[in-house]
């Protein structure tokens, strides 16, 4: 050849090659225009073989994406499909392809590392053009040469540059994917933030426990699109889980055909305040809670159970769920909001049954206002009589008006013939008559009350000829009059047989005729006695005692305290010197009672441990016996500890 022949070759030659290149960019400034789009994972795969194929003019390529474990073939050209080159296992060394290697591979040697041989010979493959995702690899191209030629460092360039670009576009639509579903989560929790802010606004302001329980079955139906909603709540008087509220969309479901009581077993509540009825698990910890329940959530079409806790993990009721309306499952936003709302909806049920209590407590507190007012008033009227009769007839009167005493009788102690005299009744031909003080009424000499429920023993208690002249009788309930000194001086007693409102048993009751009992006896008792005794006068601590203790035992019941008192008995006493012991605890402690020589009582209604230690110390050095009892436990009424 000459040389000149040679000449015009090189120059053909570059002019091909020259053509090829601006072909090639032109190529590439389309890909890149192209795979800027917002394209999906299928397309810009799709997109990307048949990009490879044209700019690099491949004479065999085939493109194998990652799916379910392995890589399966999706694309292929020039090549005869056979079963050994359909699937290639995702071995460690094309897992660790992203992390270790993560470019084009254009030798044989390198390729021999991820894949076989015959692998390799059957495709003729000669370089390796790789699709990371996320640090994985997705997939990968397997490409045998050019048409009319092997690749050469162009043809590479080209392959790596490709590589990059889609790898960037497949980044891009995964970011964007990440970015939507986030947004779309996002836009979920500002709705539910939205329905919580409302739907906790409208609980709050809800006071009635009806509506409240009608109120968080809609709520929670319609947030969640329920098909059937339950509420279930603790009722303390049965000690049980009762169905308050029930709604079904699909059917006007009654409470009424429901058995809506679960039996509940104490025992620790799941970490996971959902329970989801279709795990195992979570069933067997709601049957371990509630034996026989998963029947009645049967019968409701309960899929869910939403625990609501209240303070110390005490569980106060839950929420049941269907089937969403729609047939689909329940998003984990929803189970989020559901949490929520089951927080609020604790909130708003302490704050119902706390506003109902202090609804309860302010009537209870005015009734008992009313009452005390009507004592005082009592008290003042009593304070105004001049003597004995006028002092019973104002009496019997304020028992008849502002107490409703029905039946009542007043009588005066008749020492010398062991009976009642009665002074006063609001039953007419009974004056003056007299009650036997039998074995039934022995225990008012001592100033305890007797109560007999039954109304066919009024002939024993009082006498047939004065039970016959009683037409309404419920009870009996006799209250004594007596004066608490060193020893109890019996006055006289009031016989209480019905009352307009309420028993006769009533505690609060029985407390107030007993106040009224307690201020008449002294009186009655007489101001000609208490002259008498003026010069001779000496607080009787006794006496004090028992109305201080009578006293605090009032406000125990009232306001629902405690009250501890400790008894000193002192072995080295004696009835002709001052008690001792009681001077040098009251030096420290408050409520010291010198009852007798040898015996002091302390009232404690606060830090009872404290106290009895600080009582022990002041008296180690003395030969004293120290025993305490509490109320409630030891004793329930002042006649009690008296007694003991």
């Amino acid at each position: 050849m000459s040389y000149e022949s040679i000449l015009k070759k090189i120059e053909q030659d570059n002019e091909n090659g020259s053509k090829t290149d601006i072909y090639r960019y032109n190529g590439l400034i389309e890909a890149i225009q192209f795979f800027s789009n917002r394209l999906t994972l299928e397309q810009i795969t799709d997109a990307a073989f048949d990009f490879v194929n044209e700019l690099l003019t491949v004479n065999k390529s085939v493109m194998y994406l990652l799916d379910e474990g392995v890589y399966k073939l999706k694309k292929h050209r020039g090549i005869q499909i056979t079963p050994d080159i359909d699937t290639i296992p995702q071995t460690p060394s094309l897992a660790g392809f992203a992390l270790y290697v993560g470019n084009v591979i254009s030798d044989d040697e390198n390729l021999g590392r991820f894949f076989s041989p015959e692998l390799l010979q059957s495709l003729d493959a000669k370089v390796m053009l790789p699709l990371l995702l996320e640090e994985k690899l997705y997939g990968f191209f397997l490409l045998s040469g050019r048409v009319t030629a092997p690749f050469n460092e162009s043809d590479i360039m080209v392959c790596k540059t490709l590589m990059h670009l889609f790898n960037n576009s497949m980044d891009n639509c995964r970011r964007l994917e990440v970015l939507q579903k986030t947004n779309q989560e996002l836009d979920e929790k500002i709705f539910n933030l939205f329905a919580i802010n409302q739907s906790a606004r409208a609980m709050l302001t809800e006071h009635e426990l009806d509506n409240l329980y009608t109120l968080s079955v809609d709520v929670f139906s319609e947030l969640t699109l329920s098909s059937q909603t339950g509420f279930f709540l603790y009722d303390d008087s049965s000690e049980k889980f009762v169905l308050k509220a029930y709604r079904d969309v699909f059917s006007n479901t009654s409470l009424d055909t429901i058995d809506r009581v679960l039996e509940h077993r104490e025992i620790l509540v799941p970490q996971n305040n959902i329970l989801d009825l279709s795990n195992e698990a979570d069933k067997s910890s709601f049957e371990t809670m509630f034996p026989d329940g998963i029947e009645l959530l049967e019968r409701i079409k309960a899929n869910y159970v939403v625990l609501i806790y209240g303070d110390n993990s005490k569980l106060l009721g839950f929420v049941t769920l269907g089937k969403t309306i729609s047939g689909s499952s329940y998003k984990k936003s929803t189970f989020e909001l559901v949490e929520s709302l089951a927080s609020y909806t604790y909130i708003a049920l302490s704050n119902a049954i706390l506003l109902n209590k202090v609804a309860e407590q302010k009537d209870l507190i005015q009734e008992k206002l009313n009452r005390l007012i009507k004592l005082n008033t009592l008290s003042k009227n009593i304070n105004s009589a001049i003597d004995n009769s006028s002092l019973l007839q104002l009496a019997r009167e304020t028992l008849t008006v502002s107490f409703g005493a029905q039946c009542v009788f007043i009588t005066l102690y008749d020492e010398e013939t062991d009976s009642l005299i009665i002074k006063e009744s609001s039953v007419k031909e009974v004056g003056e008559l007299t009650i036997s003080i039998n074995d039934q009424l022995k225990p008012l000499k001592s100033g305890r009350i007797v109560f007999e429920s039954e109304a066919d023993k009024l002939d024993e208690l009082v006498g047939k000829s004065i039970a016959e002249k009683i037409d309404n009788c419920s009870g009996i309930l006799s209250i004594p009059m007596t004066i608490e000194q060193y020893e109890t001086i019996f006055v006289g007693a009031i016989f209480i047989f019905q009352l307009d409102e309420g028993i006769l048993s009533n505690e609060e009751n029985i407390l107030i005729f007993e106040t009224i009992a307690n201020h008449i006896a002294p009186l009655i008792f007489g101001y000609k006695v208490l002259e008498h005794e003026k010069s001779l006068y000496k607080q009787d601590m006794a006496k004090v005692f028992a109305m201080k203790l009578e006293e605090e035992i009032k406000m125990c019941k009232e306001y629902d305290f405690d009250l501890e008192i400790v008894r000193v008995k002192s072995h080295e006493a004696t009835p002709f010197k001052d008690n001792t012991i009681a001077a040098k605890l009251a030096q420290k402690i408050e409520n010291v009672y010198s009852v007798s020589y040898d015996q002091t009582e302390i009232i404690i209604n606060q830090d009872f441990e404290y106290y009895f230690r600080l009582i022990e110390e002041i008296l180690l050095d003395c030969n004293v016996s120290i025993s305490r009892s509490r109320y409630k436990k030891d004793f329930h009424e002042a006649i009690e500890y008296f007694d003991k």
